[in-house]
C-alpha cells in the first residue's frame, strides 16, 4: 500500500486481536514515525514503548477509565438520567467499546522531552513547536501502521489520569504526554463513519480558504 492509499484508508480502529506485532515491524515504523520534521532540529519527543504485559494492562486500564470520564464530560446524558446514571452509562460505554484495548501488543507513548533552546521568555512558542513536532511524528506512525495492516487511535483519554499515568511509568514533570495509541491488528478496519460522526463531519471545502480567510470554497 502506498502513502497516499494508506492516508485515505487510516481509521481509528478500537477493536484489536491479540496477534503479536513483530520487533521488525515495530522497529521500522518508530524509525519512520522519527524522520518527522521536528522545529530547529530539536527533536524534543520521545516514544516510550509499552510491550510488558503487566505494564501493558495497566496503560489500556488507565485509558479505559479515562475514557468512561471523557464520555462522561463531553456526551450529553441520556434523557431521564441523573449526573450519577450518566456517570455509570459512561463507564459502562467505555468498557463496551475499549475492552479489546486490554488485548494490544503494543502501546506508543509519544512524549514531549524539551529541550528548551528558545530565550525563557518565547518558552510558550516552544511548547507549541513542539507539540507539533509530536504530532508529526505520530501521524507518521499512524500512516505507516496502515500501510503494513495495523490499527492505530490518537488517545487522549489518559489526559484524565494523568497522576496515575506519570506514577505507573516513570515520568518525569517537565515530560509531557500529549497522545498515546494502542498498535496492534484490528478485527478489521472500520469503513465509513459512524452515523454521529457523519453527522458532524464538514465537507472538505468547507475548510479551505484561497488566498484569504472568508473565501472558502464550498
Amino acid at each position: 500500500m502506498d502513502a497516499l492509499e494508506a492516508i485515505r484508508k487510516r481509521r481509528s480502529v478500537r477493536a484489536y486481536t491479540d496477534r503479536p506485532v513483530s520487533d521488525e515491524d515495530l522497529d521500522e515504523l518508530l524509525r519512520l514515525a522519527l524522520l518527522a520534521p521536528t522545529g530547529s532540529m530539536s527533536q524534543a519527543w520521545s516514544l516510550l514503548v509499552v510491550r510488558d504485559p503487566a505494564r501493558r494492562e495497566t496503560l489500556a486500564d488507565i485509558v479505559i477509565r479515562g475514557g468512561g470520564t471523557y464520555f462522561t464530560t463531553v456526551r450529553p446524558p441520556a434523557e431521564g438520567h441523573t449526573p450519577e446514571q450518566h456517570a455509570e452509562a459512561s463507564k459502562a460505554y467505555a468498557q463496551e467499546v475499549l475492552g479489546s484495548y486490554r488485548r494490544v501488543p503494543v502501546w506508543v507513548m509519544g512524549l514531549v522531552v524539551p529541550r528548551n533552546m528558545f530565550p525563557p521568555q518565547e518558552r510558550d512558542k516552544e511548547a507549541l513547536s513542539d507539540e507539533m513536532s509530536v504530532a508529526f511524528a505520530m501521524e507518521n506512525l499512524f500512516v505507516a501502521a496502515r500501510a503494513k495492516g495495523l490499527g492505530t487511535v490518537p488517545t487522549v483519554f489518559h489526559w484524565f489520569c494523568e497522576d496515575e499515568l506519570r506514577a505507573a511509568f516513570g515520568l518525569p514533570d517537565e515530560v509531557r504526554v500529549p497522545v498515546v495509541t494502542p498498535l496492534g491488528y484490528p478485527t478489521e478496519f472500520p469503513v465509513g463513519l459512524p452515523p454521529r460522526l457523519k453527522a458532524i463531519k464538514r465537507p472538505w471545502r468547507t475548510l479551505v480558504h484561497d488566498d484569504a480567510w472568508g473565501n472558502p470554497r464550498a
